[in-house]
């Protein structure tokens, strides 16, 4: 052998002993790392255990799920501990990276799904897209488990997407967004999240869907959907009846199916019936809605509140043209809606006055006691001046013997009309 081989094969034994060596260190280092990791977790000093686990993931090189687990465990929990903006997003930001390199290596845990998609919106520079399909995912998993404040950054953040979105993509996500709102709606009641939790919703919800036709096509679907349970269905009901209310859908067919459907599960319900009654008024329908109402009369004790059951009722029969049913309602109410009510019965007594009476001069007369009502109750000036000038006439006193006093059949009560 020449020296020139003998020092070549020298020279590689040195370099393989020097890098055995060398990773005999970087393996002590790597367990080094793991160690005192390991006890600061122990200690729960978990910005320590971050740091520590970070340095043995470069330097191990073979971090499997539970190593993973265990770093991105001391990084929530240092994020949620730091106080400092600037420190919390360089913490949010190695997460996420921690997150990246998990996945790409088969060991990511998907139960991390809701934290990693709050994580990306919190970031320095955050990924709506990537967010949205890990809410969509975690919401998914958990169910009603999810807590609420979960619901309400994937629904804030789908109404960002929409935000950002050019038009080619804003009918779509619009789209996503009423039927979200339904299915979170749903989500919000079957797992009694809080009353903020359903405004958190309706307001990002408001701000993107202004018609009543976006809505209805979904609802359709959805109304079949009603959980079983009575308590979580009447909350989904009163949440979309409200949601019609506000966009003014009140005349729609699904309105007045949510009003049946919440009915069915409390027929007792005061609220129930009488917005049912409301809304047949809407529609004109003002029999069924006066019949509806004498029904709410019986689902209350409180006596101000069956005055104003009774002021509608006889509103109602005003509007039918029922005039003397409406004045004999109207007649009967007394408390706070005493005045509004007398208006109604002045305008039934003016409005039915060609129905009661022999001749034209008593007919003419029920307009006097009309005005009486009218200005008793405080009606407005225009109002009283159309019945006035329905009086009868200087020359009617005259063809009719200027009598002192005229008694209205249909009313039991006296007039003076030629004084």
């Amino acid at each position: 052998m020449n020296i020139k081989n003998l020092l070549l094969g020298s020279s590689l034994v040195f370099s393989a002993m020097l890098t055995f060596a060398q990773d005999e260190d970087q393996n002590r280092e790597c367990d080094r790392m793991r160690f005192l990791g390991s006890k600061a977790v122990e200690v729960q000093n978990w910005k320590e255990a971050a740091t520590y686990y970070l340095k043995g993931e470069e330097l191990c090189g073979n971090f499997d799920q539970k190593q993973y687990s265990i770093l991105t465990g001391s990084l929530i929990r240092t994020i949620n501990s730091e106080t400092d903006k600037a420190s919390k997003t360089a913490y949010i930001d190695t997460i996420i990276g921690v997150y990246d390199r998990a996945e790409e290596k088969g060991f990511y845990d998907k139960s991390d799904d809701l934290y990693r998609a709050v994580f990306l919106l919190q970031s320095s520079t955050p990924n709506n897209a990537k967010a949205d399909e890990l809410f969509v995912r975690g919401i998914a998993a958990q169910g009603s488990k999810t807590k609420e404040a979960y619901v309400s950054y994937y629904y804030y953040n789908l109404y960002s997407l929409w935000y950002q979105a050019g038009d080619d993509k804003k009918a779509d996500l619009k789209k996503r967004m009423i039927s979200e709102y339904f299915n979170l709606s749903r989500l919000v009641a079957e797992a009694n999240m809080s009353v903020k939790a359903q405004e958190n919703l309706t307001t990002y919800f408001n701000n993107v869907v202004r018609s009543c036709d976006d809505i209805l096509p979904e609802l359709k679907g959805f109304m079949g959907e009603f959980s079983q349970d009575p308590a979580v269905k009447k909350a989904s009901v009163e949440n979309f009846i409200k949601l019609l209310e506000d966009k003014e859908c009140t005349e729609s067919d699904e309105y007045y199916q949510l009003i049946d459907t919440l009915i069915s599960i409390d027929p007792n319900s005061f609220d129930a019936q009488y917005m049912k009654a409301k809304a047949l008024a809407a529609k004109k329908n003002y029999s069924e809605a006066i019949s509806t109402l004498n029904v709410v009369k019986g689902l209350t004790d409180d006596a101000d509140k069956k005055e104003e059951l009774e002021y509608e009722i006889a509103l109602y029969q005003y509007k039918r043209g029922s005039y003397t049913a409406a004045y004999n309602a109207a007649m009967s109410v007394t408390g706070e809606y005493r005045n509004k009510a007398l208006i109604i019965a002045g305008q039934s007594v003016g409005q039915n006055a060609n129905n009661c009476g022999n001749t034209t001069f008593e007919r003419k007369c029920n307009n006097i006691y009309a005005v009486q009502l009218l200005q008793q109750g405080g009606a407005d000036g225009g109002t009283i001046a159309t019945y006035k000038s329905r009086y009868p006439t200087s020359q009617d006193c005259f063809d009719n013997g200027n009598p002192a006093s005229v008694t209205l059949s249909c009313y039991g009560v006296s007039v003076s009309p030629c004084n």
